[in-house]
């Protein structure tokens, strides 16, 4: 099995504090995000972020405690991405950053996202068992079907809306439920790559034991992406006469059942194969 370096638990706990604390400001109090590492502007931007966060902060709970890599590999893939864009989109706007009235959260935010993505790949297991196939004593099955089409649908539809809103996010606004700032939605857009290489890993699992704890953190994060956008329309902060309004609502709570309703399933098929290895061993 391959060693996870204590080194890299303590990346995972630092993980886990810092996006705990934007899930906290942005999504509980998203009319102070003017003051953030840079002028988020509307609240619903900054609402997003800290449900977004939420999924960062799940991930390094899990870098943080796990000690079995064969449960933590499909985050490789999809956190060089999300570093990979959160980086370019801080560097194409660190000039619209507040530098004057936050100079302490935007260095902190420059400097993590300088760091993380320096550091992890001297950090993560590469010895021969790191990409080793799962053994045989601890699998607990293939991957259904139904599961391996709604990781298609999530990775088409999240490198879709993360490709336009790096790229062109002037024309996104024209098609988000909510205004959006090039700042805001570039930032966003990390989350969606970050989305679309977590899932094309999960996909390409053999599995459930590999991906088993990444289906938990997606049905999370579209859970309460649903959640958060339902609150706000009881609350009348969404504009009904932008776009898409209701295509994301019902868009996160399709994808949130799909994933709820798919582990469940695994989870299922998991203790038949596991009920079956104690009957063959006795």
């Amino acid at each position: 099995m391959a060693t996870i370096s204590r080194t890299y638990h303590n990346v995972g706990l630092g993980q886990l504090i810092l996006a705990a604390s934007f899930v906290v400001w942005l999504l509980f109090f998203p009319e102070t995000a003017t003051k953030f590492a840079w002028p988020i502007a509307p609240p619903l931007s900054a609402m997003f972020l800290g449900t977004s966060f939420i999924l960062r902060a799940f991930q390094g709970y899990h870098m943080w405690r796990a000690q079995n890599w064969y449960r933590l590999r499909w985050i490789r893939w999809g956190t060089y991405g999300f570093l990979a864009v959160i980086f370019s989109g801080t560097f194409w706007h660190v000039h619209e950053m507040n530098w004057g009235t936050n100079i302490i959260v935007a260095h902190i935010w420059v400097l993590a996202y300088i760091a993380e993505p320096l550091i992890l790949p001297f950090i993560e297991p590469r010895d021969s068992a790191a990409n080793s196939p799962v053994p045989a004593e601890i699998k607990l099955g293939p991957i259904l079907p139904g599961l391996q089409n709604t990781l298609m649908i999530i990775i088409f539809v999240s490198a879709t809306l993360g490709g336009l809103m790096f790229i062109n996010p002037e024309f996104m606004d024209t098609r988000w439920s909510w205004s959006l700032a090039p700042f805001d939605a570039r930032i966003m857009a990390a989350f969606l790559v970050g989305v679309v290489l977590w899932a094309a890993k999960m996909k390409l699992s053999e599995d459930w034991i590999e991906i088993r704890m990444g289906i938990q953190g997606f049905a999370l994060y579209a859970s309460v992406l649903f959640l958060v956008w339902g609150l706000a329309m009881f609350r009348g902060q969404i504009d009904l006469g932008r776009e898409n309004v209701w295509t994301y609502g019902i868009g996160t709570a399709v994808m949130a059942g799909l994933l709820i309703y798919y582990y469940q399933k695994q989870e299922s098929a998991a203790k038949k194969i596991q009920a079956s290895k104690m009957t063959t061993s006795a």
